[in-house]
């Protein structure tokens, strides 16, 4: 009687410990984070592109793994003080992807932000796959007058679609 109730004990407890692999190599995880990017209301200057490069994992080298990507924006679009858009990054969960941007400088022409001499604004600006398959980022262009240049001077990135 004794060995029975161990061969049932045992029986129940099996299939609970062979499932657990399936909660460790979870082939459900989806590689893609729907992202919508606000130019925020507080900028002075419109967006006219936003290119990705792929970071890695969260908690990994800080190094990039990728190249820039082409401009995310479609053809013609720009993103005005308030504006967002939305698209989707091929980037696995637990990994971040960093953008840089570029504006209309006031009169027409492009600057990009990291190109300009003493840009002392935000860089590495993230957007992390963590918590959520989509993602809000949200960001403050602004005009610095100490080093003359268009800077980040804020912006934000988290878990869900905030409407």
């Amino acid at each position: 009687m004794k060995n029975l109730k161990v061969l049932v004990i045992v029986g129940f407890l099996l299939p609970l410990f062979s499932s657990c692999d399936s909660l460790v190599n979870d082939e459900t995880t989806n590689d893609s984070l729907y992202v919508k990017f606000i130019n925020d209301s507080a900028s002075l200057y419109t967006i006219t592109t936003i290119e990705i490069r792929n970071r890695g994992a969260v908690d990994g080298s800080q190094e990039p793994i990728g190249t820039w990507s082409s401009n995310v924006l479609q053809a013609g679009q720009k993103l005005v003080p308030g504006e967002s858009t939305y698209f989707t990054l091929k980037l696995p969960n637990g990994e971040w992807a960093e953008y840089r941007l570029g504006v209309d400088g006031g009169t027409g022409n492009e600057v990009m932000l990291y190109d300009q001499p003493n840009y002392n604004g935000f860089r590495d600006l993230p957007i992390t796959h963590w918590g959520s398959d989509e993602r809000t980022v949200s960001v403050a262009i602004t005009y610095d007058e100490t080093t003359n240049t268009i800077s980040v001077t804020g912006w934000s990135d988290w878990s869900g679609i905030e409407d």
